[in-house]
């Protein structure tokens, strides 16, 4: 896994300068931010020297909220059905077994709920999509044992676009980005990103400014 949200070490001596003509600081992009141009704080394992991450995307927050519902109506289902199920005449919960054993099921019941929870949204949280002025990085992650890091140079990049369809998405501005590369080469996707438009106007500059 490519490490990222790392700041470049400082020594003692560094100090923080203003971001702009007034003074002010520019704060570090918040960590659960979807898209952030020119990010600060952020890194990665193979980020060369004097190499900067000039965009930073990951699916949008929206695309959770399947799984957030469901796990919502995980976590009342148990308690709703255990009060239903006497209510209906059921009587195997009355059962000394199954009242011996009764919280050692809802613990099990609830731990995988929450491994259901805990990875879908590691699959939201580590799925980045990195530009540099130099490369794309592209990180794919599908669970805790298995991802995926592929990166290709801008001057490898042929076409920019994106996509954008149906009502949701564009109602709450998001889409798919695609970058083609040259030759036989994979070509690269940003699914469900916010704010395509302007990721792909961000890239197709630096890519014509190297051209």
């Amino acid at each position: 896994m490519a490490d990222i949200f790392v700041a470049p070490k400082k020594n003692g001596k560094d100090k923080i300068k203003p971001s702009n003509g007034r003074g002010v600081i520019e704060p570090h992009m918040n960590i659960m931010s979807a898209f952030s141009k020119d990010p600060k704080g952020i890194s990665f394992q193979e980020q060369g020297k004097g190499e900067s991450v000039i965009l930073f995307l990951r699916p949008h927050f929206l695309t959770n909220f399947s799984w957030i519902l469901f796990t919502i109506l995980l976590i009342f289902l148990l308690p709703v059905i255990t009060i239903l199920l006497p209510m209906s005449g059921v009587t195997f919960l009355s059962s000394p077994i199954v009242k011996h054993f009764l919280p050692v099921y809802i613990i099990f019941y609830y731990l995988i709920v929450f491994s259901y929870a805990f990875i879908n949204f590691l699959t939201w949280f580590y799925n980045i999509f990195l530009v540099t002025p130099d490369r794309i990085v592209d990180i794919n992650y599908y669970d805790i044992v298995v991802h995926d890091v592929s990166e290709t140079k801008l001057n490898q990049i042929e076409d920019v676009r994106y996509n954008q369809s149906g009502f949701i998405p564009t109602l709450f501005d998001y889409g798919n980005l695609y970058a083609q590369t040259a030759g036989e080469r994979e070509n690269f996707e940003a699914d469900s990103i916010p704010r395509p438009k302007e990721a792909t106007d961000i890239i197709a500059n630096f890519i014509g400014g190297k051209e």
